[in-house]
C-alpha cells in the first residue's frame, strides 16, 4: 500500500485545512481502460467505391463512427472523481477546410470530434470529461470520405492511421485530480480506417482527334446575314462504364475565351464574313466554354447516361455573320469530357 498526504480546503472558512492520510491500495494503481466500438473506422456504405471521376467537390461518399468509452477508473474508499482529457490530432495538412488527404487523388477525409469538425485551426482539440463512476462514455470520432477534386484510382491500406487520440488526467477537477489515481497516467492511441479502394467511373474517347471536311459552297448560298449552309455530320466516339452522367464542353481553339455559338476562324483562313457553327443532334447550337471538366463549367452540357452513351453526334455548318468574301475556311475546337 502507498501513503499519500492530501490537502482539503472547505468552503465558508470553518476549517481552513485538514491534513489526512489518503490510502491508495494496489488495486487503485491499475490504469484506466479505453474502449473503442469499433476499433477501426469502417465506412458505410462499404467500398470499393466507384464515383464518377468528376463528382462534385464536397460530395460525401461514405461515413464511419467509432464510439469511445472508459472503464476501470479508480476510487478512494468507494468515492469516484476523475476528469479525463482527450486530445484529438489529425495527421496531415488539410487540402481544403476540414478535409485531409487520403493518398488517393481527389479523395479526402474529414474528422468530427464530439460533432466538431477538425481543421488546421483547431487541430489538437481537447475535451475534458468528468466521471463520478468507474466507467462511462467519452466523446467519439466520426469520419467522412469526401470528394476533394478529380478522382483517380487508388487504395488506402486498413493499417493507415489518420487520427491520434491522447488521454490523460485533467489538471483541474471538482475533487482531487483523480482520486486514488497515479497522476502520471497518459495514453495515446492511433485510430485506423478500413480498406479504402476507389475506381472512378469514366469513358474513354475512341476518336480523340476528329477531322471534318465541309463541302465547298458558293457565296450566293450565303446571301444574307445569319444564313447557313454546308451542314456536315460528325461524331465524337466514346466507350463508357455505367454509373455516371456524361457532360461535354467545346472550346474555341483560336479564341479560348469565346462563349458564343460561333467558332472563330484561324489565321490561315482567307474567307471573310463567315464563321462555323456546331449544332447538337437536336439542332440546337453549341455555345463554347473554357477547357475544364469541372461540374457546372460554362456552357457544359449533358450528353446522357454513361450506360447508354457511345457517341456524341454533332453537325457543323457555315454561318454568315458579315460582309462576305470568298476564300478558305479553317477552324478548330477542342472538347473536354466530364463524368458526374
Amino acid at each position: 500500500m502507498k501513503i499519500l498526504m492530501c490537502g482539503y480546503k472547505l468552503a465558508g472558512g470553518l476549517l481552513q485545512a485538514l491534513l489526512g492520510l489518503c490510502v491508495m491500495t494496489t488495486l487503485c494503481k491499475a490504469a484506466p481502460v479505453v474502449n473503442y466500438s469499433p476499433a477501426t473506422l469502417n465506412f458505410s456504405p462499404a467500398g470499393p467505391y466507384s464515383p464518377p471521376r468528376d463528382e462534385a467537390v464536397g460530395s460525401t461518399l461514405a461515413m464511419a463512427t467509432s464510439g469511445i468509452s472508459i472503464s476501470n477508473l479508480p476510487s478512494l474508499l468507494g468515492i469516484y472523481g476523475c476528469t479525463i482529457r482527450q486530445t484529438v490530432t489529425v495527421v496531415g495538412t488539410e487540402v481544403s477546410s476540414g478535409v485531409y488527404p487520403t493518398g488517393i487523388n481527389g479523395l479526402g477525409i474529414s474528422f468530427y470530434f464530439n460533432s466538431t469538425l477538425i481543421t488546421n485551426a483547431n487541430n489538437g482539440l481537447s475535451i475534458d470529461t468528468f466521471f463520478n463512476t468507474g466507467s462511462g462514455p467519452l466523446p467519439g470520432i466520426n469520419a467522412h470520405l469526401v470528394v476533394a477534386g478529380q478522382i483517380a484510382p487508388g487504395s488506402v491500406a486498413s493499417s493507415t492511421s489518420f487520427v491520434q487520440i491522447n488521454y490523460k488526467t485533467g489538471l483541474l477537477n471538482p475533487l482531487l485530480s483523480c482520486l486514488g489515481l497515479n497522476l502520471a497516467w497518459n495514453q495515446t492511441d492511433n485510430l485506423t480506417t478500413g480498406n479504402i479502394t476507389v475506381s472512378p467511373v469514366t469513358c474513354s474517347v475512341t476518336t480523340p482527334s476528329v477531322s471534318v471536311t465541309l463541302p465547298t459552297v458558293s457565296t450566293t448560298s450565303l446571301s444574307s446575314l445569319g444564313q447557313t449552309n454546308g451542314d456536315t455530320r460528325f461524331n465524337i466516339g466514346l466507350s463508357c462504364q455505367s454509373g455516371a452522367n456524361v457532360y461535354v464542353t467545346l472550346t474555341d481553339a483560336t479564341t479560348p475565351g469565346n462563349t458564343t455559338s460561333l467558332l472563330s476562324l484561324n489565321p490561315s483562313s482567307t474567307a471573310q464574313g463567315v464563321k462555323l457553327r456546331i449544332l447538337k443532334n437536336d439542332g440546337n447550337p453549341v455555345s463554347f466554354g473554357p477547357d475544364s471538366a469541372a461540374a457546372g463549367n460554362t456552357n457544359q452540357w449533358l450528353v446522357g447516361s454513361s450506360a447508354s452513351t457511345s457517341n456524341i453526334p454533332l453537325i457543323v455548318q457555315y454561318y454568315r455573320n458579315g460582309d462576305l468574301t470568298a476564300g478558305t475556311v479553317n477552324a478548330a475546337a477542342t472538347f473536354t469530357m466530364s463524368y458526374q
